[in-house]
């Protein structure tokens, strides 16, 4: 090559360079200022623990051998729906008047399914988004949280009652999870103040405490919030013995327990920290356990800039493909009454969604049959029933 033709060709060179440096700065501008829809909180989230060699949290148990119930009609409505997200049947609620799985999906429907035979018929439509449900002690109402029409019940005729879909003169955005105490009081999430449940992405994005823990009587209609300022409350269960009740920090990856009796009534602490995911909703069984669904799996690069809001709006406005992706593996965790993991079962298979957003224990005739449990999820079309390792 000779001088002339190296040299020749320097302005232009020097010209490309001046076109890559300004396509970097307008790049690096839009990263740090294009306008997005966030408002990102700056806190420190706990050390996420893997679910590999070394953390607690290693399965005890595979998801293999599930048997699909619904599946049919839960397909059939979502195409017919137009195929929305987080359409499939997110809560699970066990009669105690027969023993049948009541479960909501997207198009308002809730389904009642015989556990034995597998048998479904649509049982009372909200009009809504029915979320997290619960019977009160007869078995003769389903208390709903709904995501459209806030805290509902509906009878054994299928008939549904609003109850409440304001708070303290705000709007609910929408109710969540709940639980019914044996003296019909009802405990439920509301989990957000921004956003609705169509838009939880922007809640993971901005991981924003304004989350409320609501309890209200249906015998006065009084509702009051009893825990605020919570990272997006979520699934909510009573002690067996009712000391106490749990609620899901989803965004934090945590359990926090607010004591109602003894001498720390009143006061709240922490059940259960630094999860390996995000806790969707919490059950408890009949032997005083509790069963918690962790519905995705921690996002490492966001996890790791949560005290620079800055960055994770520079996150966000990455192209698509260059973003964190979600990973919504299978996990079903049970945790004993003090707070210590008993049990975790797990599909970790890569590519797999195998979310869990729910657990129920079915009931048993005898003391020494198989536990059962079903599983709800936003994204899996299908109850899943498992039987689980061990005895009751």
């Amino acid at each position: 090559m000779s001088h002339a033709g190296l040299f020749g060709r320097r302005p232009q060179l020097r010209r490309a360079l001046k076109v890559f440096a300004a396509i970097a700065v307008l790049f690096l501008a839009y990263l740090l200022a294009w306008p997005t829809p966030l408002d990102p909180f700056a806190w420190r989230p706990p050390p996420d623990p893997g679910t590999g060699t070394g953390s607690p949290f290693r399965a005890t148990q595979s998801m293999q051998g599930v048997q699909l119930l619904a599946e049919a009609i839960i397909r059939s409505r979502f195409l017919a729906a137009g195929s929305p997200e987080n359409f499939g049947p997110e809560d699970i609620a066990i009669s105690p008047r027969d023993g049948h799985i009541y479960t909501g999906i997207g198009d308002g429907s809730i389904l009642r399914i015989d556990a034995e035979n597998g048998d479904v018929e649509v049982f009372a439509n909200t009009g809504g988004r029915p979320l997290g449900m619960g019977f009160d002690a007869s078995g003769e109402r389903l208390y709903v949280a709904d995501a459209h029409r806030g805290l509902l019940a509906v009878g054994l005729d299928g008939r549904v009652t609003y109850l409440l879909e304001t708070l303290g003169g705000e709007p609910l955005t929408f109710a969540d999870n709940l639980d019914v105490g044996p003296d019909g009081v009802v405990w439920f999430s509301a989990p957000t103040r921004e956003h609705t449940l169509e838009q939880v992405e922007f809640d993971v994005w901005d991981s924003r405490p304004s989350g409320r823990l609501v309890r209200y009587d249906p015998a006065s209609g009084d509702a009051k919030v009893v825990l605020d300022n919570l990272f997006y409350a979520n699934g909510v269960a009573l002690a067996k013995d009712g000391s106490f009740v749990l609620v899901n920090e989803f965004l934090a990856f945590r359990i926090r327990r607010l004591w109602l009796s003894g001498p720390r009534a009143g006061a709240h602490d922490i059940f259960a920290d630094a999860l390996p995911g995000y806790p969707d909703n919490i059950t408890l069984t009949p032997s005083g356990s509790f069963l918690v669904g962790l519905s995705l799996a921690r996002i490492p690069a966001l996890d790791a800039q949560r005290e620079r809001p800055w960055a994770v709006k520079a996150i966000y406005r990455l192209p698509g493909f260059l973003k964190p992706p979600p990973r919504y593996p299978g996990y079903l965790l049970e945790f004993d009454a003090e707070g210590r993991l008993q049990r975790m079962v797990s599909d970790e298979q890569p590519g797999r969604v195998a979310q869990v957003t729910a657990g129920a224990v079915l009931p048993s005739t005898a003391p020494d049959e198989a536990i059962e449990v079903v599983l709800g999820s936003l994204l899996v079309p299908a109850v899943r029933k498992l039987e689980l390792a061990g005895g009751r």
